[in-house]
């Protein structure tokens, strides 16, 4: 069977069990044709607890690609925990009381899985001195493949206090330049105050924003940049995009140029090309392909100095949802076939070829083809750009968005940057959360731990660059 668990290797520290799983085939662990169970016995004893798909002591369940919810018909939605009962697998509870989270999100033949061993304060078994588990993918024909049950002794006590928040915000290395990249949920952004608060702690020298409200114009965009959080830095600059009705991009910068690419200031989807998509699919809705045409591309451009080098600097926010081969996942690649065809127009080509940073919310939740065609060959000698590396400050997962009140899909890595390898080395970066803090950082930074929550479901990236030895400035 397609895509079925091949080999499942196991970690763990002292408050989480880790899992590292093999398929035969890519798929997408939260939208796949039919769906996978993780069982566990949480005491690996085969008397107590329930029997299911053959296995007896059954404790609870993890759910990849949910069927409760479905797409196409065959395609689950999310990821659950189960409850077990006398008759098997019981009801869909929220995969973040385990503190769940399977990244990467896009299509696979690999992927990891974190459990919380300590599941008592939601009413779950404690993963304490052993357990059993297995794994069994099911089709929708009902066709399933299963591993065998595996016993699996922890190599670490259990500890049930809570983990400790950062004490520090990571600061950059000498001569790097700090980019945080953020999608501000748009109608959130109406109301920015927290949004200045969050970003200030970060201390960003560049700023690229995707998600912006269309209703946010550039005079309230400048008090934006004004208010006493980012003031305090320093005289910011911006570039506002004009395209993406309702969504926009910002670009912004303090103590160096900026000026805006005029070919990116309104970028528009090709002449037939929203026609030809709608042609080629009909899933697509005629109401959703009208309000494209409308808005185009919700992106934008501006050419930033680092170091002496300028740079362009290109906000992405493509479109959301979908499963492999959905019509969401084909207006991915024609946003980013189009983005690709501006940026290279505007970098050049051959020697004088320009660096780039391409930075936003990919929404890479199926194929990586869209990711993939704004990373090809377009480093200045011609290679691929390269995908920044950034954890959450507790260093336990890259996931840059949650959405823990709706719970339908686990913490996901959806917003990335890539950027020019040639040009740039990454000295650091991390993924700013409030939640990750702890009280007496929160309280010098002047924010709240739950601000992060009440400002956006997407975290702040930093990703920090510095010239490479030898690159020329142009």
């Amino acid at each position: 069977m397609a895509s079925a668990p091949l080999t499942v290797q196991a970690n763990d520290d002292s408050h989480f069990f880790y899992l590292s799983v093999a398929l035969r085939d890519s798929t997408v662990v939260s939208a796949m044709s039919g769906t996978m169970h993780l069982l566990i016995d949480a005491d690996a004893d085969s008397t107590t607890g329930g029997t299911a798909y053959d296995m007896r002591g059954v404790d609870f369940a993890l759910d990849l690609s949910r069927l409760d919810i479905v797409q196409a018909g065959v395609h689950g939605a999310g990821i659950a925990l189960r409850t077990i009962t006398s008759a098997g697998l019981g009801a869909f509870r929220s995969a973040y009381e385990l503190q769940v989270v399977a990244l990467p999100g896009w299509s696979t033949d690999r992927f990891e899985l974190r459990i919380a061993r300590d599941g008592a304060p939601q009413g779950w078994p404690r993963l304490g001195a052993q357990i059993r588990a297995r794994m069994v993918r099911v089709a929708p024909d009902s066709a399933r493949v299963a591993t065998p049950v595996q016993r699996y002794v922890f190599t670490t006590p259990l500890d049930t206090t809570p983990l400790r928040g950062a004490s520090s915000v990571p600061d950059k290395a000498p001569g790097a330049v700090r980019v945080a990249h953020w999608n501000v949920s748009e109608g959130s952004f109406l109301a920015p105050g927290n949004h200045a608060k969050l970003l200030a702690a970060v201390s960003p020298e560049i700023i690229v924003l995707d998600e912006v409200s269309g209703e946010v114009d550039s005079t309230a965009l400048a008090a934006f940049f004004a208010r006493p959080e980012l003031a305090r830095m320093g005289s910011w600059r911006f570039v506002h995009g004009q395209s993406g009705g309702r969504q926009r991009g910002v670009v912004a910068a303090r103590g160096r140029a900026i000026r805006a690419e005029p070919s990116m200031r309104y970028m528009r989807y090709p002449d037939g090309s929203l026609d030809s998509l709608a042609r080629s699919d009909a899933r697509m809705q005629a109401r959703f392909i009208d309000t494209e045409r409308r808005a185009n591309i919700a992106s934008t451009g501006a050419w930033v100095d680092v170091d002496g080098i300028e740079t362009l600097f290109v906000t992405v926010d493509l479109t959301s949802g979908g499963y492999l081969g959905s019509p969401n996942d084909a207006f991915r690649l024609l946003q980013a076939r189009t983005m690709r065809r501006y940026v290279l127009d505007a970098i050049g080509q051959g020697s004088s070829r320009a660096p780039v940073v391409i930075a936003g919310d990919y929404n890479s939740v199926a194929s990586y083809e869209s990711v993939r065609t704004l990373q090809q060959s377009l480093d200045t000698d011609g290679s691929d750009l390269t995908l920044n590396r950034a954890l959450r400050l507790d260093g336990r997962t890259a996931s840059t968005w949650r959405n823990d009140s709706v719970a339908q899909f686990t913490p996901g890595r959806l917003d990335l940057a890539l950027y020019s390898d040639r040009a740039f080395e990454q000295t650091g970066g991390f993924v700013f959360a409030a939640e990750d803090l702890t009280d007496r950082l929160l309280g010098s930074l002047q924010i709240t731990r739950d601000m992060s929550r009440q400002s956006s479901d997407h975290l702040i990236v930093v990703t920090d660059l510095r010239r490479k030895q030898g690159a020329p400035r142009k």
